[in-house]
């Protein structure tokens, strides 16, 4: 069994209230949750639909398996799911990898201060290792284009109830709430209080999307030991806009929260 899983993941991969097949990827213990917009999977291609199969609805299965010392079924370990992966943007045949993945390696590596003597493409993908990542809803789409908005609300609101609720995701010290301008829409500020507990009177906008900057707002609970950021799409910010999310996390004084309490 792996031994080093919080009770409250634990319980909530067993949980019979929780019908969600997709409950994220990365390290259980760690103190940074991100949560993206959607699987980015083309399922109208046999590739697309392969990969959403492997990643997604394997995924809560291959933690029961972990748990339970068992082989993992198909590719994708949801404890390190890309081992060995160079952190490049794929292009063509380079053995790349998707630009989300990249930018939210640069993203964890500013809050933590690591730095890496050599260039980005040469070193390892390993952020999986030092937080914890799924996505507010598990219909997939290539783009935000493509996206059913239909299927995503229907989605969303059941992985509120079923995955979202739980105490496990209350847990964090810090959460990137990665989905650009759904806040509002498919994810309005009031999700935020009642899913995730954070109040929506305490929104600073660092950022703001009405004035046509990137959206970066600030939400923080009430004893101050939880900070929520809602970001943009990360999937190509700049330099300055992840450098300004963690010094955002710096500020709030989260810096010593960010390593892993067990790997």
């Amino acid at each position: 069994m792996l031994m080093n899983a919080p009770k409250e993941f634990i319980d909530l991969i067993y949980s019979t209230e929780n019908q969600q097949n997709y409950i994220g990827m990365g390290n259980p213990n760690a103190r940074i949750l991100i949560i993206g917009r959607e699987p980015a999977h083309d399922l109208n291609t046999d590739i697309g639909r392969d990969a959403f199969h492997q990643d997604q609805e394997l995924n809560r299965s291959n933690w029961k398996n972990l748990f339970e010392n068992k082989q993992i079924e198909g590719r994708c370990n949801p404890r390190r799911p890309f081992p060995n992966q160079k952190c490049l943007r794929a292009d063509g045949n380079n053995d790349g990898t998707a630009t989300t993945w990249v930018w939210y390696q640069k993203l964890v590596d500013l809050i933590w201060g690591r730095e890496y003597d050599r260039p980005y493409s040469l070193r390892p993908l390993d952020f999986h290792d030092f937080c914890f990542h799924t996505d507010i809803s598990a219909a997939a789409a290539k783009n935000l284009a493509t996206t059913n908005k239909e299927a995503k609300e229907a989605s969303v609101k059941e992985r509120s109830r079923e995955l979202f609720s739980h105490p496990f995701f209350r847990q964090f010290p810090i959460v990137i709430l990665g989905i650009g301008k759904d806040v509002g829409q498919s994810v309005p500020l009031e999700w935020c209080a009642k899913v995730l507990g954070f109040p929506t009177n305490e929104v600073e906008k660092a950022y703001n999307a009405d004035e046509k900057e990137p959206m970066l707002w600030v939400n923080r609970d009430t004893k101050g030991h939880r900070t929520l950021l809602h970001t943009q799409c990360l999937s190509q910010p700049s330099w300055e806009y992840i450098t300004k999310i963690r010094d955002i996390i710096w500020s709030d004084g989260k810096s010593d929260f960010c390593w892993p309490k067990e790997y």
